[in-house]
């Protein structure tokens, strides 16, 4: 009976190259990552990169930005100065707030003021009339009872959440200066009701009418604003959210999803998603489990933007140094990071000239961030690469038998702009005697000397392409890694897109992480891994 073929027995197994941070709970059960990339049409693409667009004059880190969209202008908070930054992206200080750190939060009505907040005082800046004023405790009375804390406009009124207690205060009809206690035009205070807790802030739903989402600590509740005289708003009284806010600054509304960090009394940190009447916790059980080994939680940040079309929740926990993005297009997690690999840099977006910008949490510049760039440039214009990695799910047999890994195949863009290196090394010169270790010199039978000779080529030249892709192999359920082997990009114009790994050795658990240097794009499709046993 003849011998079976050998190709026969080679099996075909996904490689699973496109994919999110889908970790398990522990690295033996998947150690799958996906760092400063995203999924589009089936291929991982580049995440956002970040550039110093706008100086200010305040090394402090960044607070809160916000985008006029009625004056034209964005308004940032670094430090403890106020900025206006015109169309032109020129920072000019208007004025300073009474703290240095912390968030702040920032709303504007249809009377050219805006509203910023930052848990001592309540600021409003009139951009007509070019006044920056901090309102008295006689303007702003709640302030004596508690902290004013996140702030958001509707229906003509500029809403505060005072924080520490469960009021939740409305201006008069566009004038951010009337906050009276009670009366017809000068402004109401509604509170919590449905749990004992303190409020974090009052949300209007995206796309929702008159509804606002009234968020505490263990509790949300939904409103609706009916236009009554003695208080405008009434509470559903068929339905409540049994989770409240961890940190208002997470709190972020676009389209039609409202996301925030939630918890209640019975419940650890998880992401909400709050969209019509329907709200789900999107996070998996690999993210839940981090967020429950959190040191501090509190300490986070996030914000909803566009990118090409994927509406992507960012979220940071500053003090545990991690930073995620949520894509509601795919459903996906991915860790996002700055060139180092800590917590990627950005504390709150606003779009404005056509592209996003950021305050930073490391310092006082403000940051454009868009798809059309690449890596990180920093303030003083040094450019870094964003690492960009892949950690496939493992790769396992049911028998828990060995195989050996033939090779790694996939599909990816080649050919595009990449910088190159080139460097040469003299392999030989005329005249060197030759010696022992000893000093000894080496000669002939005869007696003569052997020197070198010249080579036909005496001088090799050698060419890198800055773009490469690098391969480790765990074997051990994605606890540790090996060593990398390396693949150099193709040179400009030569697009050849299958790229190979051969001869990866025996394992029976194979995870693989792929990392792709370059400051230019990378664009990677599925592959396929050959093994046999």
């Amino acid at each position: 009976m003849a011998a079976p073929n050998a190709r026969q027995q080679i099996q075909e197994v996904p490689a699973q190259m496109v994919g999110g941070s889908t970790f398990g709970r522990y690295p033996k059960i998947s150690a799958s990552e996906t760092w400063n990339m995203i999924v589009s049409d089936g291929a991982l693409v580049p995440y956002s990169g970040y550039t110093s667009r706008v100086t200010t004059s305040s090394q402090a880190a960044g607070r809160g930005i916000y985008s006029s969209a009625r004056g034209n202008f964005m308004i940032a908070v670094v430090g403890d100065v106020v900025y206006k930054v015109s169309s032109a992206l020129v920072s000019t200080a208007i004025d300073t707030i009474a703290t240095t750190t912390g968030d702040v939060y920032i709303s504007e009505n249809n009377n050219s003021e805006i509203v910023i907040t930052d848990k001592a005082h309540v600021y409003v800046y009139n951009y007509v009339a070019n006044t920056f004023t901090q309102l008295t405790s006689t303007q702003f009375p709640y302030e004596l009872t508690g902290a004013p804390g996140y702030v958001s406009f509707q229906n003509g009124r500029m809403i505060i959440a005072i924080e520490g207690t469960t009021v939740w205060a409305l201006s008069g009809i566009n004038d951010a200066t009337q906050w009276a206690v009670t009366g017809t035009n000068h402004g109401y205070a509604g509170s919590l009701q449905s749990k004992p807790t303190f409020i974090e802030a009052a949300v209007p739903v995206p796309g929702g009418g008159n509804n606002i989402i009234i968020m505490g600590n263990t509790v949300s509740e939904p409103w609706q604003d009916t236009g009554a005289v003695l208080f405008p708003y009434i509470r559903s009284s068929s339905n409540s959210v049994d989770y409240g806010c961890l940190n208002s600054s997470t709190i972020a509304a676009l389209g039609q999803y409202v996301v925030w960090l939630a918890v209640n009394e019975q419940s650890g940190p998880v992401i909400m998603v709050f969209s019509g009447n329907q709200i789900k916790s999107i996070t998996t059980d690999g993210i839940d489990y981090k967020m429950g080994e959190l040191t501090n939680p509190t300490d986070c940040t996030g914000f909803l933007f566009k990118q090409d079309g994927h509406l992507i929740y960012q979220f940071t926990f500053v003090t545990d140094n991690l930073s995620y993005a949520y894509d509601f297009e795919t459903g996906l997690f991915f860790n996002i990071s700055d060139q180092d690999l800590n917590y990627h840099p950005a504390r709150s977006i606003v779009y404005f000239n056509n592209t996003y910008f950021f305050v930073s949490l490391n310092g006082g510049n403000i940051y454009q961030f868009d798809t059309i760039l690449s890596g990180a440039t920093l303030a003083d214009g040094t450019r870094f690469e964003l690492p960009q990695i892949r950690i496939t799910p493992p790769i396992r047999m049911p028998s828990q038998r060995y195989f050996i890994i033939q090779n790694l195949g996939f599909t990816i863009e080649n050919g595009q702009p990449n910088a190159v290196t080139t460097s040469t090394h003299q392999t030989g010169q005329i005249g060197i005697s030759l010696a022992t270790e000893g000093g000894t010199d080496l000669a002939t039978e005869g007696g003569t000397l052997l020197d070198t000779q010249a080579n036909t080529s005496p001088v090799v030249t050698y060419t890198n392409y800055n773009q490469r892709v690098d391969l480790s192999i765990s074997r051990d359920g994605g606890e540790s890694f090996g060593s990398s082997v390396s693949i150099d990009m193709n040179p400009v114009g030569k697009r050849k897109s299958r790229f190979i790994f051969q001869r990866l050795g025996h394992a029976n658990d194979a995870t693989f992480q792929l990392r792709f240097y370059g400051l230019e794009r990378f664009v990677i499709l599925e592959g396929e891994v050959s093994i046999y046993q």
